[in-house]
């Protein structure tokens, strides 16, 4: 409780799948999904997403009106099950729940669809699992988990429990502030501590007062417990151990059934038949028979094995255990045919042998299969015979294999006992000559009479390798573990017999729950003892009831299933809060070091990037959080919001330098690695833990069996103050540079270790260069010279000259001599600033060793390792100087602090005692403010191990030598922002453990927070155009080439590729993918650019040079750039990321605030809407080849008009970027519902002018050559004016808009001279007269030039009106003049210059568009639109009324595919595509066009056959994105479109079937408004018949959150697969959906 955490809660969010399923998270394999008891848990379901199990029922339940309300349902361990009610956020927001746990523990949560009553009953989606962590405290001041520091002590060796307090308090100086206790109940036989007799009986030998009850004793130890806590800071654990109990268990002679024995697990006897004849050999052994007890040589092996072969098998028998009772199994099979029993089902063979498995030992003769197998795989009596034939034979060979693993069992446990382990000759107890697997109980009196025997014979406990820990050994199974002899047993345990539930074991299950309980009611702790041999039902049930009793209890485990999943699965079934993790395990330097580092144990990386996307962030200022809090420490520096997302985490570690139960570093390394390791081991962001005796260096753990001996006392221990850098602003630094070394004279060595030919001298400033200094060669080939230098002359400067070259040595110290030549450097370098005086040093802390061991040290190690865990230390770093010595930074995020540990290893003797002359430097960055540790261990060769003649447990003598200074460690001078430390007395068995001064970072910090402040932010972007914020965002390469020059392309990274954008999305959208995708982003080579150079902020700073709109951004972006520069380069990455992003998303919001009430309002509560508005602004851009108009361009400067491209990057540049019909299909969605107005009147007017033929142009071209070959162009654009007149401030004004057609009409039809428009107006009715009237025309400069593959019939253009219907008929089948324009371009493969898809005739959504301008100019007023009525071929006037009545009265008639229709097609129930096709049979083509009709002139359709016919649609034709372009039952259907198949398939070659099946997404928005139209309100007007159309976007919104393009793309192949010849980022794909939601919003509002 010395450095208090603030407390605080976080909410977490967690959004799930789309069916209500935790998504592929980053760590889901490393970790489970945990959160604080204080913190909250807000689920998210994406709107339209459902429990899988659910769909069904509750779509029909919403469609007869039923209601689908959602709720988060959280269970509990203990039976608990708990509704929170959810909301959601409108029709078109996300549902959300929020949980606050009341207890710790693990939970598992699901969403449920609670049905209308009487619909059905309530359906549960997938159940998900979280741990929620307990809150320690001490003296009720709450401490992270990370700050524990323990101390296990075998029980009986810590003396009276009484006097606990007293002996303990020491540890509590030493900055221990957890004890662990070996278990303090009766041991059995072995004396082990791990063996007992009585689970629920305090030990009575280890009180004072022996004779209390067992209820005061545990009161004596409760007080005991409390007062550790209450007076000395000391938080208390006890184990538990739930798997075995001592063979010597008095209650097991009154429960023999509760372990595994003879009587309840029959199939055992073989196996205990066979282990009582070994003791018999053993015994025969022992005296003298069969060769005698003496075994050493490979030859006694051999002979004892022939004994076994000869006196034990041979005898036993034992492969009449495998033999099969025929007789008994056709019994069964007779009497079982009375029995409602499956009938035969020709079932398999191997569910019959199985069957067998609990007979196979229980007696000879005796194998049996089951009736029921039996009956489901035979027919009769014969067959069952043939298979019970087939089973012998395959026993017996089981038997076979089964006895040759036994002999070679046992005779490699025989070999390694007394040959490699030279344990003896074979005798009594542990010499026998193997271990008894089973041993034999005298039964109570009460068990006598109630079993019917005297004896029974219990299996004993221990471990198999590879054995799954989630299955049991001792059941039935193949391996047959005991018969094998494949366990190493525990010969002082009984394995115990949980069964299935308590049911099955009443005794045994209430038993060890009362004994855990009872710890827990005592223990702030529980260590759960083998959790991975303990059954896992069993141990859930006895934790919750632990938890119901202390629910703040900590739960940490020794979990060793060898298999990482089988890990999470102990981890998030038991809620387990740490697992034991042990330094002295690791087998080198590097792996501990490479641990250290690891999430495994709780390290983030130095300067770790946040894992929050970018537009999941809010600025800090906006949510503050205490300083120096572990939700910011947690990787989230700096970086605050609502919530942050709930990823997957590692169970915490609790690292021990070294376990009760394993060897010590003077057995595993060399007793001077006590010091590194500790050292190391206070250098995790783990908790930590130790063992009585390592501190003292005691030469082997005390045994937990044998060891009765007491601790020895440990005296002289006095409080501690950690010394500890100021936050302050330091003093001033001195002017005069002054090394901290002393200023005697000292020697010097030069060494160069790179090789020569013959000779190496140095020179050096000391004598202004003159003299060389000869080197001389040594035996390792080093080249080395020893020269006396006064201090008061450092620093100097020299250079090696290796066979007459001069040479610098990269790996020592180097500096600028001031003319441009780099010499290396020895002490501070010439001219270097801030250097440090010995006096501005504080420390060391300890200086002086009182203690035994290492205790000086460790208390500092302790105190130091619960200050850097409360104050947010939680970033690490790991430098490797040389092989044996590495440095370890623990780093606050929050503060700027850091903390480094040096340590030199000793995992051998052997070895140089001196540095290492390839020791890099420390570059460090800042300056040393405080020096805790510096100090080397030395302990003597040859003393000798555990001296057992001690009255008391002692350690190793030893001498710990502190040093008073750091400059008797290591030379020290700056470098540029850092120290630099040169170690040069460093021996193995050494630590340097210092502090940095925050304070230059902290004032950098707070420069770039004032910068991001929300104020300043917003000023650069403030006023910012929509293209300027496209240049500023986006800018895809072919794009950011044309408007270069080609000079600058996109960033390229190695190992990475290409960013898809030039501007901050680019990067931004890449980060946030890693993010997705990974833990630790400090691997990516995104993030190791920006690590170890400026080249990509300087890119996004020079790209801005151009754009005057842009120089504002480029001002902010640049002071950035000069304050993260200060910044060491191992927290570049974050501050860009920090600084980017933040950027990035502010300018996303300056897109979204200008977008309107629509966006604006709704962004927040459906990131879907977010998503797709931010992507319009992805084409709205300037580009010096094509701007809206080139004529403007001129005049005004092509930044000046941008234009909307179709699609990135295919539509960025040139003459292909803007085409009529795409504009208008975007139209609505990219400029009228984002409040673009201004660009789309712009829009608008430029191609109003190029209005020719009475058409729209198809490809703008800006407005120079046009290309009129489109028929549906036009009626998108009429519509776009329709649009635009009734959503824009404009409104009808429009209409009164000047216009002047650059092509007069006298210029291409002479019959409408008198129409020349001059208003909007007038352009309507001339286009809706030119169509009455016909037009008819060829292609100017038709041919090769204008288009190389088509047929000179393609290039005729005709249009007519059926004047009877009031249908617009088009096109031949030449030539494709709707948006399924593919033109056949494979002279290979015969399409050559033939549509794929003509269209020709009338095509539905022309007449729908068309319908949707006759009902509008029709219910215009005059003075508006002042035309009536337009003149048909015929000479006829048309009024528009009437012209709209027509198309009203005979499109049903026309389209509609009557079910008793003769058709091409055996589908019905729809509307045709086309009519009046040349190639007929197309007229009854199933494509998504009649939707888009539907959407913009639903009147014309019959609601009910509009909902059959969408109906068919989404079951036929909606896809994961898009829409089939044809159904995938036609012949013609080709999903899969390659635009480079040069194939001689004529139905595919060069991507002839674009619209013969891919799935585009355009049509998608226009089925969605559809739908909602028609099936969102019944016949009756209520919306409770409405059908949610979000199901169908919750692909697109995971498209817009995965894709590096963050839009959606032009289309897709078969079932959503990527198609990479389309457009990844396609205007009318986000527009329509935009769209869509719009009409849903909409209509909410209305309702």
């Amino acid at each position: 409780g010395k450095f208090p955490m603030a407390e605080y809660s976080v909410t977490w969010e967690l959004e799930l799948g789309e069916h209500g399923e935790v998504p592929d998270l980053p760590g889901a394999s490393d970790g489970v999904l945990r959160i604080g008891c204080s913190d909250a848990l807000l689920v998210r379901l994406p709107a339209g997403a459902a429990p899988l199990a659910a769909v069904a029922t509750a779509t029909a339940a919403v469609a007869e009106g039923g209601c689908a309300a959602l709720a988060l349902v959280v269970f509990d361990e203990l039976g608990g099950e708990l509704e929170v009610e959810g909301v959601r956020q409108g029709s078109i927001g996300d549902w959300e729940a929020k949980w606050q746990p009341a207890r710790p523990g693990p939970y598992e949560l699901t969403i449920r669809h609670n049905l209308a009553a009487g619909v059905a009953a309530a359906v549960d989606g997938p159940r998900f699992r979280i741990v929620v962590d307990p809150c320690l405290k001490i003296r009720g001041v709450a401490i992270p988990a990370r700050a524990v520091v323990q101390l296990t002590v075998l029980s009986r060796c810590a003396g009276k429990i009484e006097h606990w307090p007293k002996t303990l308090s020491a540890h509590a100086e030493l900055g221990y502030n957890m004890v662990h206790f070996t278990p303090i109940q009766a041991p059995g036989e072995s004396g082990s501590c791990y063996s007992l007799d009585d689970q629920n009986a305090i030990d009575p030998t280890l009180m004072e007062t022996p004779n209390l009850s067992a209820d005061e004793r545990l009161t004596k130890v409760k007080a005991v417990v409390d007062e550790l806590e209450q007076q000395h800071g000391l938080l208390s654990a006890m184990d538990i151990v739930l798997n075995h109990t001592a063979g010597s268990a008095p209650w097991l002679l009154d429960h023999p059934d509760c372990a595994y024995c003879v009587g309840n697990s029959p199939h055992l006897v073989v196996a205990a038949e066979l282990d009582e004849k070994l003791a018999w050999f053993s015994d025969e052994l022992k005296n003298g028979r069969f060769g005698g007890p003496s075994i050493s040589t490979d030859e006694d092996v051999s002979r004892v094995v022939e004994g076994i072969r000869k006196h034990v098998l041979g005898p036993l028998k034992l492969h009449e255990y495998y033999e099969v009772d025929e007789a008994a199994c056709v019994q069964a099979f007779v009497d079982a045919a009375d029995e409602d029993l499956p009938a035969h089902t020709g079932g398999d063979y191997e569910a019959l042998k199985d069957s067998a498995l609990p007979s196979i030992g229980a007696k000879r003769h005796g194998v049996v299969v089951s009736a029921v197998f039996a009956r489901e795989c035979c027919r009769d009596e014969g067959e069952l015979k043939r298979e019970l034939g087939r089973l012998q034979t395959d026993l017996l060979a089981e038997f076979a294999g089964l006895e040759r693993d036994m002999v070679e069992a046992l005779r490699g446990e025989i070999a390694w006992d007394r040959v490699q382990s030279r344990k003896g000759p074979v005798g009594d107890g542990g010499l026998a000559l193997v271990p008894r697997y089973f041993r034999r109980l005298q039964l109570s009196e009460e068990a006598r009479e109630r079993l019917g025997k005297d004896t029974e014979v219990v299996a004993h406990n221990g471990w198999v390798m590879d054995w799954p820990a989630t299955e049991d050994f001792a059941a039935p199974s193949w391996r047959s573990v005991y018969l094998r002899r494949h366990l190493s047993a525990w010969g002082d345990c009984a394995k115990l017999r949980f069964g299935g539930s308590p049911k099955d074991a009443p005794f045994l299950w209430d038993h060890m729950t009362r004994y855990a309980v009872s710890m827990a009611n005592i223990f702030h702790a529980i260590r759960l003892d083998n959790a991975h041999s303990t059954p896992l039902h069993v141990s859930r049930h006895v934790l919750a009831e632990v938890r119901r009793a202390n629910p703040h209890c900590w739960i940490f485990a020794e979990l060793f299933t060898g298999n990482f999943h089988t890990d999470l699965l102990y981890q998030g079934t038991l809620g387990i809060n740490a697992l034991i993790r042990e330094a002295m395990q690791c087998g080198s330097l590097q792996e501990l070091s490479g641990n250290l580092q690891s999430t495994l144990w709780g390290a983030h990386p130095i300067g770790a990037v946040s894992n929050i996307t970018t537009l999941g962030r809010g600025h800090a200022a906006a949510c503050p959080v205490p300083a120096g809090s572990m939700l910011r420490s947690a990787s989230f520096a700096l970086l605050s919001t609502q919530v942050l997302p709930l990823r997957p985490r590692h169970c915490p570690a609790l690292l021990f330098d070294c376990t009760h139960d394993n060897k010590t570093p003077r057995e595993r390394r060399d007793a001077r690695d006590a010091l590194p390791n500790a050292a190391l081991v206070a250098a995790s962001c783990a908790s930590i833990g130790s063992v009585r005796g390592y501190d003292e260096l005691f030469a082997a753990n005390p045994s937990v069996v044998s060891e009765r001996r007491w601790y020895k006392d440990i005296e002289g221990v006095t409080p501690f103050t950690l010394m500890w850098p100021s936050l302050q602003a330091p003093p001033p630094e001195e002017t005069t540079p002054t090394s901290l070394e002393t200023q005697d004279p000292q020697e010097v060595e030069f060494a160069w270790v790179r090789g020569a030919k013959s000779n190496v001298v140095v020179r050096g400033s000391w004598d202004n260069w003159k003299a060389d200094l000869p080197l001389k060669l040594q035996a390792d080939g080093t080249w080395v010279a020893i020269v006396s230098l006064p201090s008061a002359s450092l620093p100097v400067q020299y250079k090696f000259i290796v066979d007459g070259t001069w040479k610098c040595d990269r790996t020592k110290p180097r500096s600028d001599d001031g003319t441009g030549n780099v010499n290396n450097v020895l002490g501070p370098p010439a001219g270097s600033q801030g250097s440090f005086a010995l006096s501005r040093v504080r420390g060391p802390d300890v200086v002086v060793s009182a203690l035994p061991g290492i205790f000086s040290v460790k208390q500092v190690l302790n105190t130091l390792h619960v200050r850097l865990a409360c104050e947010g230390f939680v970033e690490v770093g790991v430098q490797h100087l040389a092989g044996d010595i590495v440095a370890v930074q623990r780093r606050s995020p929050d503060t700027g602090r850091r903390t480094w540990f040096v340590a030199r290893s000793a995992f051998a003797r052997q070895g140089s005692e001196g540095v290492p002359r390839d020791t890099a430097p420390l570059a460090v960055p800042g300056s040393i403010a405080v020096v805790h540790i510096a100090a080397t261990l030395f302990v003597p060769d040859s003393q000798p191990g555990f001296d057992e003649s001690l009255e008391r447990l002692e350690g190793q003598q030893c001498h710990l030598h502190l040093f008073k200074s750091l400059g008797e460690v290591a030379r020290i001078w700056r470098e540029g922002g850092s120290t630099m430390l040169k170690l040069f007395h460093f021996p193995p068995g050494s630590v340097l453990v210092f502090s940095t001064s925050p304070n230059g970072e902290a004032s950098h910090q707070g420069e770039l927070e004032a910068l991001l402040a929300p104020s300043m932010i917003a000023r650069p972007l403030q006023g910012l155009s929509l293209s300027d914020l496209n240049y500023l965002l986006f800018s895809c390469e072919a794009e950011e080439l044309d408007r270069s020059g080609g000079a600058r392309g996109a960033y390229q990274i190695a190992d990475f590729g290409t960013f898809v954008y030039c501007g901050l999305m680019g990067v931004c959208a890449a980060l946030d993918l890693e993010r997705g995708a990974k833990i630790d982003l400090s691997v990516s080579p995104i993030v190791r650019n920006i690590r170890e150079g400026d080249w990509l902020l300087r890119y996004l700073i020079q790209r801005l040079q151009d754009l005057p709109a842009l120089q504002g951004v480029r001002a902010w972006l640049a002071s950035v750039q000069a304050i993260i520069a200060k910044f060491p380069r191992d927290l570049v990455p974050f501050h860009f990321d920090y600084a980017v992003s933040e950027l990035c998303a502010a300018a996303c919001r300056a897109v979204i605030q200008g977008s309107g009430t629509f966006v604006s309002g709704c962004s927040g509560r459906c990131p879907l809407i977010r998503d797709l508005a931010v992507a319009t602004a992805q084409f709205w851009a300037a580009t010096p080849s094509a701007p809206l108009h080139w004529d403007r361009a001129f005049e005004e400067g092509w930044r000046k008009v941008p234009s909307l491209a179709a699609g990135l990057p295919h539509f960025a540049s040139g003459f292909m970027r803007n085409w009529g019909r795409d504009t208008f299909i975007a139209f609505r969605g990219c400029l009228l519902i984002t409040n673009r107005f201004a660009e789309a009147r712009d829009t608008l007017l430029v191609y109003a002018s190029v209005v020719r033929h009475g058409l729209c142009p198809n490809l703008l071209d800006a407005a120079r050559q046009p290309r009129y070959n489109a028929r549906d162009a036009t009626w998108f654009f009429l519509q776009a004016i329709q649009d635009y007149v009734e959503m824009s401030p404009e409104g009808l004004t429009f209409m009164s808009q000047t216009v002047v057609l650059k092509w007069p009409v006298r210029d291409w039809d002479s019959d409408l001279v008198h129409l020349e428009p001059k208003t909007v107006a007038d352009l309507i009715h001339l286009i809706l007269q030119a169509h009455a009237k016909g037009i008819s025309f060829r292609e100017r400069n038709a041919g090769p030039g204008l288009d190389a593959q088509m047929t000179d019939k393609g290039f005729d253009f005709k249009v007519r009106l059926e004047e009877g219907t009031g249908l617009i008929y088009g096109g031949n089948e030449w030539n494709c003049g709707t948006w399924m324009d593919k033109m056949g371009s494979s002279s290979k493969a015969g399409n050559k210059g033939r549509p794929a898809t003509p269209r020709d005739g009338a095509a539905v959504e022309i007449v729908g568009l068309l319908k949707s301008t006759l009902r509008w100019v029709a219910g215009l007023d005059r003075g508006a639109f002042p035309h009536a009525a337009v003149t048909t071929s015929s000479g006829a006037e048309l009024s528009y009324k009437e012209w709209d009545a027509r198309l009203q009265r005979n499109f049903e008639r026309l389209f509609w595919v009557a079910p008793d229709e003769r058709a091409p097609t055996p589908l019905r129930n729809f509307y045709k595509d086309t009519v009046g096709a040349t190639r007929n049979w197309q007229d009854y083509q199933l494509r998504p066009n009649f939707p888009i009709a539907m959407a913009v002139a639903p009147e014309l359709f019959s609601p009910q056959n509009a909902r059959q016919a969408l109906a068919l649609a989404a079951d036929r034709l909606v896809g994961p994105l898009g829409m089939c372009t044809l159904d995938p039952g036609e012949a013609e259907y080709r999903g899969d479109y390659r635009n480079d198949d040069d194939s001689a398939d004529k139905s595919v070659a060069h991507g002839w079937n674009y619209h013969q099946g891919p799935e585009w997404l355009w049509p998608l928005g226009f089925f969605l408004k559809a739908w909602h139209h028609f099936y969102g309100k019944d016949e009756g007007g209520s919306s409770a018949g409405r059908r949610d159309v979000f199901p169908w976007l919750l692909k697109h919104r995971s498209m817009l959150h995965n894709s590096a393009w963050r839009s959606l793309p032009e289309l897709t192949n078969s079932t959503g697969s990527v198609c990479s010849h389309a457009c990844p980022a396609q205007a009318w794909s986000v527009a329509t959906l935009l769209d869509a939601l719009h009409s849903l919003e909409a209509d909410e509002a209305l309702e």
